[in-house]
């Protein structure tokens, strides 16, 4: 039986541009940050609190289309869209109702990268 994900994978073309992003922006904590090869290091991010790690790959290992690289829960979908906009993110849509699931609020923004990353909250979060 599985029991979570180890790590996501999101496509990046400078590491540390991604990793000062989602450390100083995202508020993420590294959990390992190693050369990797040439030219390239093997970085690990951590929301707290939480199991999952988010992982830097490089961009030509990963397909790349217009579906967020990366899904996001947060308490407030407002108040972090906001926090973000002050942080001079880059906000695509939102916050609004989602349509696919009442009580959903959601926002889409891009990372350093160019990525698209889906942020929500739900009433139904934690319940």
């Amino acid at each position: 039986m599985f029991t979570r994900i180890n790590f996501q994978s999101i496509p990046v073309d400078d590491q540390q541009r991604a990793l000062e992003f989602y450390r100083d922006k995202m508020g993420m904590t590294v959990q390992t940050d190693v050369p990797y090869g040439d030219n390239f290091r093997w970085i690990f991010l951590q929301i707290d609190g939480a199991d999952t790690l988010l992982h830097f790959a490089r961009r030509t290992e990963i397909a790349v289309s217009d579906i967020p690289a990366l899904c996001l829960i947060c308490d407030d979908v407002d108040a972090e869209t906001a926090r973000l906009r002050a942080c001079n993110v880059t906000v695509d849509e939102g916050p609004d109702d989602a349509p696919w699931q009442p009580g959903v609020r959601w926002s889409l923004i891009r990372d350093s990268e160019n990525n698209l990353i889906l942020i929500q909250s739900s009433i139904h979060e934690g319940a």
